[in-house]
């Protein structure tokens, strides 16, 4: 009963505050006090503001990889500024997979992709850098390929599961194609 109550007090401030009965300061005051903070209309405004925000992380986390493909392929920055950068910007896209997660978000496919694909660049400008032999940057990639393989199985998304493979697959085909003959 007390329930029932409440509802029709705050709909009848809403009126109040609706044809400017009270003044809107008022108005906003006794809503607050007897909703204690969980008006509908701002709820809905602080969901908005918190869409809002996600979706600029996520439009953010998606300008990574051009940025990162500028910095390390395009600019004469020092090595260890390159890797900081690359490093930063899968910590980010970390940290907006987490929200992605806690959220159920459709959209958290993007988040778990682009921090992979920025780990296979760190790989590959990592190997570059230091100039290792072939055999070791093979290494290197199949062990980023073989991670990719154990998130999918801990995630359980097939196309990273089916992307892992193909990978793998392309790689050692492309490393081992010159011992068969294909005539």
């Amino acid at each position: 009963m007390a329930d029932d109550r409440m509802a029709t007090i705050v709909k009848e401030i809403k009126y109040w505050k609706e044809h400017k009965l009270l003044p809107e300061v008022q108005c906003d005051f006794l809503l607050a006090l007897y909703t204690q903070g969980d008006d509908e209309q701002s709820t809905t405004s602080r969901k908005r503001r918190k869409n809002y925000f996600f979706y600029v992380q996520l439009f953010l986390l998606v300008l990574m990889v051009p940025f990162s493909f500028l910095v390390v392929y395009f600019t004469q920055f020092h090595f260890i500024l390159q890797l900081s950068i690359l490093l930063i910007c899968i910590g980010y896209g970390y940290f907006v997979y987490r929200a992605c997660k806690k959220r159920t978000s459709p959209y958290r496919h993007i988040a778990i992709i682009i921090p992979l694909v920025l780990g296979l660049m760190t790989t590959d400008h990592l190997t570059n850098v230091f100039h290792f032999n072939q055999l070791f940057t093979l290494i290197a990639l199949i062990m980023n390929f073989v991670g990719w393989y154990l998130l999918s199985r801990t995630l359980r998304l097939k196309y990273l599961l089916i992307s892992s493979y193909l990978a793998l697959i392309v790689l050692l085909f492309v490393n081992f194609s010159h011992l068969f003959s294909f005539n």
